[in-house]
């Protein structure tokens, strides 16, 4: 049946029969009416077969002189009035309605319709294989978004540069009087010092011919008449510039940009038609790298909309817990993707926040007498588990900074959380607290202490600024730093140590022999022995490579297990019936003899030793005689 013609219902002429792939058979009769000026597929299938792409409906949606004997009517009324002229003509065999996917405007939520209408075209044919090979010179994250702009670029079509609006950045093109386009370089070039000079507007604001070089003549215009184009340039042609008006015309600027960061929309948008232009222009892309991220949907995977009322308001969410929770959720998830957003996920970070707040603000509190020019203990002259916590801080550093360059921000966030809660709050400054607050101001051990605990706050408060910009700017005078803001200091430099690997070893065995004594002194809680760890008193019973860790600890144990006596068993003693028993020891947890010392708060033997203060134990009493006699 290809090529065979069949008489028109209404009209006296002839309609061509054409085979479509589109067409198929497992809807509908696999017969269709085809117009090449309303749909992309008629639109082709009419090309290749030469027929004419006559558009029937204006551009408010009335029929138009094409459709003779329907002129003015509105679309949707004509599919009525056509069917009663085709029953009136006897040609309607049978008449049925169906329910069928259809495209609609997202935001009217209306049908549309497709219109043929004259445009102006941009092709990448004659460059395609060159933009290709830009993409290889881009580094993408994620990385699959590589592929994806790969793959938009090699089966782009032609860009419609044109659009009808009624207010934008014009096409300069001139019409001669014979209607012949006039894209030429020096009425181009005329346009772009006018627009330079007077902004786009001035298109608007003149007539064809002051638009025009003085003197200008074309063959095609013998009486100096010209008339503009009235279409406005497609935005993301105007946006796709940004790279020329930003980069290029500004020295202090350089080109390409080291990295465009915008919505994985932008794949067919912002990315494609910057490396379209810019490649065009250039001979490269505009961009070293592509960093794209997904989009927010509510509880339950919608997208967000003002009609479903699933909105969250950022404004509403900053009142209520302020921006530092918004930004700090925002590097906790994975923004490649989208990703699921309610009330309740701010409320988890609020959380998380007050953690690392409280944290940051014990560190402030307990350094405000520490002068790092004065006060800093050499690393060599640190005591072992202070010298732990630097190496751990320094591989805290090395982390986070590989993270922020590869824009990982939740592995920025984890791992300084982590850092902050489990290192620093559950353990390092509990142990602290027995030598920051009870030894003497000038201590070494306290100054040590000390030491670590600025040097963590200094570093942490650097990292976490791009993050938490308020909470760092907070801290920050607190430091006594030159720059004025945390914001215009550079980031920490990681440092390593001649026996980090030897304290990592150590300090991980210790970590794991801490572990299981807790579990002992949680036992001894929930059984009534004990409350605090205070209360304790710890004998263990360790295997010989945990007797030997114990000794290349070379630490207070007892004051790191915050107890207030720690024996470890002879060698050759056996463990008691009610010890509790590990994999390579056995713990007995009994309530320490004596009673509590008000400064220092552990269970003490020697209370009242020293008359004159009566009340404290031997060690605070001499810290206390010594510096406050």
């Amino acid at each position: 049946m290809d090529k065979m013609t069949a008489q028109h219902p209404l009209y006296d002429r002839t309609s061509l029969v054409m085979n479509a792939d589109h067409v198929t058979l497992d809807a509908g009769t696999g017969l269709v009416h085809t117009a090449p000026g309303h749909g992309e597929d008629d639109y082709k299938v009419g090309v290749k077969y030469g027929l004419p792409v006559v558009s029937v409906v204006d551009a408010k949606g009335y029929m138009n002189e094409y459709a003779p004997g329907f002129e003015g009517v509105f679309y949707d009324d004509a599919n009525k009035q056509i069917t009663q002229a085709l029953a009136d003509k006897g040609a309607l065999l049978k008449l049925d309605f169906f329910t069928h996917s259809y495209p609609h405007d997202w935001r009217t939520k209306k049908p549309v319709i497709f219109r043929a209408t004259t445009q102006w075209f941009a092709s990448i044919d004659a460059f395609r294989d060159q933009i290709l090979k830009a993409i290889d010179t881009v580094n993408f994250k994620p990385s699959w978004g590589k592929t994806r702009l790969y793959n938009m670029i090699r089966d782009r079509g032609d860009w419609v540069i044109s659009r009808q609006r009624a207010w934008g950045v014009p096409l300069p093109i001139f019409y001669a009087e014979d209607g012949e386009p006039i894209i030429e370089e020096e009425t181009i070039n005329h346009v772009a010092d006018l627009f330079g000079k007077y902004g786009s507007n001035v298109w608007f604001e003149r007539e064809a011919k002051d638009l025009l070089p003085e003197g200008y003549t074309n063959p095609h215009s013998p009486n100096g008449q010209f008339t503009k184009e009235k279409d406005i340039m497609d935005v993301w042609f105007d946006s796709g510039s940004s790279h020329q008006a930003v980069l290029a015309a500004r020295p202090e600027l350089s080109f390409p940009a080291d990295l465009y960061l915008e919505g994985s929309d932008q794949y067919r948008g912002w990315f494609n038609s910057s490396l379209i232009t810019s490649v065009a222009a250039t001979g490269v892309a505009p961009y070293r790298g592509i960093l794209s991220q997904g989009f927010t949907l509510d509880g339950k995977g919608r997208k967000m909309s003002k009609s479903l009322g699933n909105t969250i308001v950022p404004a509403t969410i900053e009142k209520q817990f302020g921006a530092e929770i918004i930004r700090l959720w925002v590097a906790t998830v994975d923004s490649s993707s989208d990703v699921r957003v309610s009330v309740d996920n701010f409320a988890q970070t609020s959380e998380a926040y007050r953690k690392i707040r409280n944290t940051m603000r014990f560190m402030v509190a307990n350094t405000g007498d520490f002068d790092p020019e004065k006060d800093t203990v050499a690393y060599d002259e640190l005591g072992s588990v202070d010298r732990y916590m630097m190496v751990r801080l320094n591989q805290i550093i090395k982390q986070v900074k590989t993270a922020y360059d590869v824009y990982d921000f939740a592995t920025v966030e984890k791992t300084i959380s982590s850092f902050l809660v489990n290192d620093l709050s559950a353990f390092y400054l509990d142990v602290a607290k027995d030598v920051v607050y009870i030894e003497a101001k000038d201590d070494p051990k306290r100054r040590g202490m000390q030491t670590v605990m600025f040097a963590a706050l200094l570093a942490l408060t650097k990292l976490i600024t791009p993050i938490l910009p308020h909470t760092a700017e907070e801290v920050w005078p607190y430091l006594k730093q030159p720059e004025a803001y945390a914001a215009l200091a550079d980031m920490p430099e990681a440092e390593q140590f001649d026996d980090e690997s030897q304290l990592l070893d150590i300090w991980s065995g210790f970590m794991d022999f801490r572990s299981e004594v807790q579990k002992a002194l949680e036992l001894a809680r929930d059984n009534k022995v004990i409350g605090k760890s205070l209360e304790a008193a710890v004998t263990v019973y360790p295997s010989e490579p945990v007797r030997d860790m114990l000794d290349d600890v070379d630490a207070n144990v007892m004051q790191l297990l915050i107890t207030s006596h720690f024996e470890i068993a002879p060698a050759t003693t056996q463990a008691p019936a009610n010890a509790e028993q590990f994999d390579d020891m056995a713990v007995v947890v009994k309530h320490a003899d004596g009673e509590v010392c008000p400064r220092c708060r552990m269970v003490r033997t020697d209370i009242g030793t020293d008359p004159k203060l009566p009340q404290l134990c031997s060690r605070c009493a001499a810290i206390v005689e010594a510096n406050f006699p």
